[in-house]
């Protein structure tokens, strides 16, 4: 029994079939497939099979609409017609041609047991040669394996999920996203329509004043930067990740939801901290170097140390653009870029020193909000769109600006050079000022007054930034290092009577002295730790701890002085012993101490008297 064409020509063998083949490519030039016995006949597969009768091998058909070449492999998108007449399109590696066995099992993964395929491998190659020749024209790209700004042939395009953009905002099929499917990263910004000045000038009252301006400009700096980060890294520039910290009700969650999320045109949920894994982590911070990572629920009293731990990881190694490798198990190894904006919204922030240097740290309180920030914040919850339109027309204004116009905003943006804060901390708000700057930049492009339309004040902005900072670093310029915690942390032990005084340390305020017996508080530290679960304080080896505190400013002298311990009659008696002895008021200055702290212009008797010899001292009985 003979099968019909789809044109309704006979088929009866393999030579009769490409005699009659006339296909004809997109520009009409006629194909020729002489040779392939492969034809099509009702959305399927026909293989000729010489005097008999020709054999139908799939019930389906399949048209190859991209082929992108990546770093790793050549993918295809390809659109699939059933006999049955549906049309879905699926992306595949072209290795699944490479054989029927792994050709079937990628039919499977596809459509289950609705899609069948019943040739031989030549009946695999011949439908590959058909294909090819019916649809010489099919787009031909690169394609890359994130979401964001890529530079190519000298200018930039916006490439995301569901297609890519030229600085113009015409769609280009150039270059594709490879990136599977990730929930938190599906944005709507590349098909959103640009603010107009009037819908901008609408908005600009309300967009500084939906909380206080030490938030709202650093959480709009921060964003606006967010634009800016790829080629920030082309200059071998760091972002800082923004952490919004805050009770219940304060307001965090629905910032995240009302102004952040719109003006990047997040349409998915954030990634929720319980339950992360280590790869779902390094796919996610890989996969934008625009879109920000939204991790929401950072509880760390619910969290378990793997997580907690790998959290602070993600935090450091997406900072610093560092490269993560996992091996497949053909053996290669893939390769992951760091590349991400992260915004980590929950009930608490960081004391690590290394995360705090490394994040802009806005706190938020419920008790701060007025009827005025509510009514900007509901003004603004109205105008998704607005602020859809706002973040389309910061990226189109990035995607447009010219290296040495950002590198003029990098210049602006350097006022913060002279204060006493760390090199870090200093980079971090000199990049929230960059994205203000970013913004001022659109409203101008507009031929607005940024300070005018927003109300603000240069001078405003950099006060708020400046405070914000102090306030996330408890009034401090400097970054507590993971010595002062843990001296802290001994410091909340002495309070608790968990150190004794004159066994464990002493305090001598005539000579201005704290004087630690490390061999002893050391061990009850490590064991306060694990008994309390304190997760926010760095345990150094003992070894590396008394290393690193020999070079804090704080740091006086390793030798003897006079303790008490008991006898075997349970009495006290006075020993010298070896113990490291800090500045008690240098000690003061940098951190703030309770149980460790002091008045060095007090005038009273201390109780030691000091003699000649080295300075050494005897207690009075």
């Amino acid at each position: 029994m003979s099968r019909k064409r789809t044109n309704g020509n006979p088929r009866g063998s393999a030579e009769k079939t490409n005699n009659e083949e006339n296909l004809r490519d997109s520009a009409g030039r006629e194909i020729k497939t002489v040779g392939n016995p492969i034809w099509e006949s009702g959305n399927t597969y026909v293989a000729a099979r010489g005097e008999k009768s020709p054999k139908e091998i799939t019930n389906f058909v399949m048209r190859p609409v991209n082929g992108i070449q990546s770093d790793n492999a050549y993918l295809m998108d390809i659109e699939f017609t059933m006999a049955s007449g549906q049309v879905f399109e699926s992306q595949l590696d072209s290795s699944v041609f490479a054989g029927a066995q792994a050709f079937k099992k990628a039919i499977k993964k596809i459509g289950g047991i609705d899609m069948v395929f019943s040739g031989t491998e030549d009946d695999l190659a011949n439908i590959q040669k058909y294909m090819t020749n019916k649809y010489r024209d099919y787009n031909h790209c690169l394609g890359i394996n994130y979401v964001g700004l890529y530079q190519m042939d000298g200018e930039w395009v916006y490439v995301g999920t569901d297609g890519a953009i030229d600085r113009k905002g015409k769609p280009i099929d150039s270059v594709v996203s490879i990136l599977e499917d990730n929930e938190a990263l599906r944005s709507g910004i590349s098909e959103s329509a640009m603010i107009k000045k009037s819908e901008l000038q609408e908005i600009s009252g309300d967009l500084f004043r939906f909380n206080t301006f030490e938030r709202t400009v650093n959480i709009l700096g921060w964003v606006g930067a967010c634009f800016l980060k790829e080629r920030l890294r082309q200059r071998k520039i760091k972002l800082s990740h923004l952490v919004i910290a805050g009770g219940a009700g304060s307001g965090k969650s629905e910032t995240l939801e009302k102004i952040i999320q719109p003006i990047f045109g997040l349409q998915g949920s954030g990634i929720g901290c319980s339950g992360i894994t280590k790869f779902s982590t390094l796919k996610s911070t890989s996969s934008t170097n625009l879109l920000p990572v939204i991790f929401e629920e950072y509880k760390p009293h619910k969290l378990s140390k793997i997580e907690l731990d790998l959290i602070s990881g993600t935090l450091r190694s997406t900072y610093d653009y560092q490269t993560s490798q996992r091996g497949r198990a053909d053996q290669s190894v893939v390769n992951y870029l760091r590349r991400s904006p992260i915004c980590l919204v929950g009930e608490s922030s960081f004391d690590e020193t290394a995360i705090k240097e490394r994040i802009i740290d806005v706190q938020f309180a419920k008790s701060d909000r007025t009827t005025e920030h509510t009514k900007s914040y509901r003004n603004l919850s109205k105008h998704e769109l607005r602020l859809n339109g706002l973040g389309k027309a910061l990226l189109m204004l990035v995607m447009n600006m010219p290296d040495d116009a950002v590198d003029g905003l990098i210049q602006k943006s350097r006022v913060f050079e002279r204060m006493d804060f760390e090199t870090r901390t200093i980079l971090g708000i000199s990049n929230v000022y960059l994205g203000i700057l970013l913004i001022k930049e659109l409203y101008e492009s507009f031929g607005l007054d940024f300070w005018e339309e927003a109300g603000i004040s240069d001078k405003l902005v950099q006060e708020s930034i400046i405070n914000n900072t102090y306030n996330s670093l408890d009034g401090s310029s400097k970054v507590n290092s993971a010595v002062d915690l843990i001296i802290q942390t001994f410091d909340v032990m002495a309070l608790k009577n968990r150190i004794r005084k004159d066994y464990d340390y002493t305090i001598n305020e005539s000579t201005g002295e704290l004087c630690l017996r490390l061999n002893l508080i050391y061990d009850e530290f490590t064991k306060y730790i694990r008994e309390f679960n304190v997760s926010d304080v760095e345990v150094l080896g003992i070894r590396q701890f008394t290393r690193q505190l020999r070079r804090e400013t704080y740091w006086l002298d390793y030798g003897l002085r006079n303790f008490k311990e008991r006898d075997n009659n349970s009495n006290d008696v006075n020993i010298r012993q070896r113990c490291y002895v800090l500045d008690l008021k240098k000690l003061n200055e940098n951190l703030s101490l309770e149980a460790f702290a002091c008045e060095i212009d007090a005038e009273e008797d201390s109780g030691f008297m000091k003699i000649d010899n080295d300075q050494e001292e005897l207690p009075f009985d």
